[in-house]
């Protein structure tokens, strides 16, 4: 791109009406082929944004999904239930925290341990290093 720059500034220099021509022709060209294209732009873009709304959730839905495919070791973005199937003995710790202890309670399929402890308003760091110690 920098190499066709640099030779319409060396045309535009040396020869002014020519590269005036030419710069003429090329809009004309350009608008000649997207005009026709304007139509199909706009229907992408508005399908994009109605779009948009459903994928504002889709990071959350596949660390949940992930966390329930391998739990792993017990973290943040891990389901409730997803912790609980990591350990049934997490219940109890839930419990002290005044959480749930059902695994098949709606709320614990989709709220992570985060989102459990901000909402309950409980130390997030401590409940994890009880239930980590649940692991040793």
């Amino acid at each position: 791109m920098t190499a066709l720059r640099e030779t319409v500034r060396r045309l535009a220099a040396a020869r002014p009406a020519e590269a005036a021509r030419a710069h003429a022709w090329l809009v004309c060209a350009v608008r000649s082929e997207l005009a026709p294209r304007k139509p199909l732009v706009a229907a992408v873009r508005e399908e994009l944004e109605a779009s948009l709304p459903a994928l504002d959730g889709l990071d959350d839905a596949l660390v949940v999904a992930l966390s329930r495919l391998d739990p792993g070791p017990f973290r943040a973005e891990m389901t409730v239930h997803a912790a609980h199937a990591r350990d049934p003995r997490a219940q109890a710790v839930f419990a002290r925290r005044g959480l749930p202890g059902c695994p098949d309670c709606a709320v614990g399929a989709d709220e992570t341990l985060a989102q459990a402890a901000q909402a309950e308003g409980f130390s997030l760091s401590a409940m994890l290093d009880e239930l980590r110690e649940l692991e040793s």
